[in-house]
Order: C-alpha cells, then sequence, then structure tokens
C-alpha cells in the first residue's frame, strides 16, 4: 500500500496545498501526522500567506470583511465579501470575547495585517482583541503597560495627566506616550520616541498600509490646531506627521474626512460645502509620500448625492463604497457616475480587505 508521500513528491504536495484556503487546510491536518506537522510549520505558514499575498493571487484571496449591524436583532456581525463579486461568502457572529456587549457599544476594526485583525470598543478601558478569522482564534491583549490609565504589533497612543485634584482644568499638565505590543513576545513596552502631542480626532480615523499606521489628527497648540494625520513607522518606530492638502471647502477645519486605503497608499476622503459650487461634495485625495504636505494628489470629486451619509472604503477602478441614510450598502462608480445597490442585509459599519493566513494566536 503506497501513502501520499510515495505517490507524489513532497514539493508537489506542497505547491498543491498553497493554493488551497485556510478552511480546507485546517481539515487536512487531519490527513496524517506529516500532514499535521506541515500545515502547522512556520515554514509553510509564511509560504501560503506570501502566494495570497502575489498580485496574481490577492483579489482572489483578500476578501472584504465588513462589519454591520442585523436590521432585526441590531447585532454586530462580520461578513467576508468576495472581492470579484462582491458576492457574501460567510457571515459570522463577532469573535467571542466581545459576546453578549451592550448594544449601544460600537466594534471597531483597526487594521488588519497578515490575515491578523485588531480590534476595540468604542468604549474606555475595554479589552484590545486580535482576531484571525480564517481560523477564529482570538487573543485578548493585555492592559497597558503604563501605570497611569487603567511580529505583528499594535501600537498604542496614550494621553496622560497629572491627577493632582487642585488643580484646574486648564492648568493640568499632558504629556504623552507610545508603546507597542509584540505578538513573539506577548507583552507591551514603552517606544523610546517620544509621542507627539497631537489630539487623536477619533477612533474610526485610522489606517495601515506599507508598515505605516496613521491616524487622524489636530496639530499644533489650541487655538491654533490645524488638521492632519500622526502616522507611526512600525519598523523604525518613529512618528511622522503630513498636514491635510489645502482644498475646495469653506471651512476646512469643520469638515468631516476619513481615511482608507486605495491602491495601497493612504487615502483621503473630505465632505463639505464647495466654496465655488456652494454644494456639498466628496473629495478624494491620496498621499505619495508621508511627512510630505506637497505629495498630496487630489483623484477626483463627487457632486452632490442625495441621501448618501459617508464612504467606507474603495473598491477597482477608483469605485467607492457608499453607506446612505437608510443604512444600505451602495457601489459608486465615479466614471460612469451610477450607484448600485449591494443589497447587504443590515446596516454597514466599517470595510477593510485583509488576506487569509494560518498565522496562530495561542
Amino acid at each position: 500500500m503506497f501513502t501520499t508521500n510515495e505517490v507524489l513528491p513532497e514539493d508537489l504536495i506542497i505547491q498543491i496545498l498553497l493554493w488551497l484556503p485556510v478552511v480546507s487546510l485546517l481539515r487536512f491536518k487531519c490527513v496524517c501526522k506529516s500532514w499535521y506537522a506541515l500545515i502547522n510549520g512556520q515554514n509553510f505558514i509564511n509560504k501560503h500567506l506570501l502566494h495570497n499575498q502575489t498580485t496574481s493571487n490577492k483579489n482572489r484571496n483578500a476578501p472584504f470583511l465588513l462589519i454591520q449591524r442585523q436590521k432585526s436583532s441590531n447585532d454586530h456581525v462580520f461578513s467576508k465579501l468576495q472581492y470579484e463579486s462582491l458576492e457574501i461568502l460567510s457571515t459570522q457572529a463577532v469573535p467571542s470575547p466581545y459576546f453578549g456587549i451592550p448594544k449601544h457599544i460600537e466594534i471597531n476594526i483597526v487594521s488588519s495585517i497578515n490575515g491578523l485583525v485588531c480590534l476595540d470598543l468604542n468604549a474606555g478601558n475595554t479589552d484590545i482583541v486580535l482576531w484571525n478569522p480564517a481560523t477564529n482564534e482570538t487573543k485578548v491583549l493585555p492592559k497597558s503597560g503604563i501605570s497611569y490609565i487603567p511580529t505583528p504589533k499594535v501600537v498604542n497612543l496614550l494621553e496622560i495627566y497629572d491627577p493632582d485634584p487642585e488643580l484646574y482644568f486648564y492648568d493640568i499638565n499632558y504629556f504623552y506616550a507610545a508603546e507597542v505590543y509584540c505578538l513573539s513576545t506577548g507583552s507591551w513596552r514603552t517606544v523610546s520616541t517620544s509621542a507627539p502631542g497631537y489630539f487623536i480626532d477619533c477612533c474610526y480615523y485610522r489606517t495601515y498600509t506599507k508598515g505605516m499606521f496613521s491616524w487622524s489628527a489636530s496639530m499644533g497648540d489650541d487655538p491654533d490646531f490645524f488638521p492632519g494625520i500622526l502616522s507611526f513607522d512600525m519598523s523604525n518606530e518613529v512618528f511622522l506627521t503630513t498636514t491635510l492638502p489645502d482644498g475646495d471647502l469653506e471651512n476646512p477645519n469643520g469638515t468631516w474626512r476619513n481615511f482608507f486605503v486605495h491602491n495601497e497608499l493612504v487615502s483621503l476622503v473630505t465632505f463639505g460645502k464647495d466654496r465655488e459650487r456652494l454644494e456639498n461634495c466628496f473629495y478624494i485625495w491620496s498621499l505619495l509620500e508621508f511627512g510630505v504636505k506637497e505629495s498630496w494628489t487630489k483623484l477626483f470629486t463627487i457632486g452632490s448625492l442625495m441621501g448618501i451619509e459617508k464612504p467606507i472604503g474603495f473598491w477597482k477602478n477608483e469605485s467607492l463604497f457608499l453607506r446612505n441614510n437608510e443604512g444600505q450598502l451602495l457601489l459608486y462608480d465615479p466614471l460612469a457616475q451610477k450607484i448600485t445597490n449591494l443589497q447587504v442585509d443590515g446596516r454597514p459599519m466599517q470595510m477593510i480587505t485583509y488576506v487569509e493566513s494560518l498565522i496562530s494566536l495561542k
């Protein structure tokens, strides 16, 4: 009787297995001991991830991950959408650490890299969770190692203040610190580079691309703050700041804005009243070089669209995912100036692309 390894060379078996999705590989670990060892091996895990990240395979292996609220129950669920067809591949409940959270609390997708998704809640002193949607493994990160506040990395910015009760609000001294959580060590450590004293605008307005994590931030001393982005180089562990581009809005400081990744670049979407058109418009920009204001490039402008609440992400050919006032997921084609209702049941909250991986969180 021949075993599989006697019929097919191991190199050929590996090449075949590299094309399979994570859910199949998890089942195939039960075939035999040698396959279990192979699929669990770090070498194969790295090869499988690199295979999924290649340009030719990325669209096939990089679905959209959509967090939404179900219409009937108002519960959070995660749906995977196939990149090309935008069909829903699967829908699953929130990761187990977030079971039973109050309905008024939102789950935020912080970012995703190498198949791992970082989640947190829009509530103070809550757990940060790393989650692999393909394996459904989760890891609750330990609390901050900085005592003043109750090889993928997670960076945490903290605003720390003097708790002296005798001080008036405007006399309180604030300082800022940054710490990094490393999966390989399972602990936080303080970054040697001091964190700039910039106010981070909102937990939703952040993105990750090419080793740089960026937040929407207000820079400068009050009241002379100006909008920009604060970026952190995950490799060199240094901060960079970039002022937002000069646009056509009547009130740049008061405008709505958000950040997404488009063509591996930080892309900015601003919304406000155009000085010349005297109507509300969306402006889409891309940042070519971190720290260089002049490298902002305007892609296009979307004129007045009735009933649109906000953009939530990009698709191919500059198409933009939108959420309307009724909570429906739409796709806007700027070339054809056409809007398509994607008929996704539920109220979409956030949307990212991610690549499946076998990376374990245990």
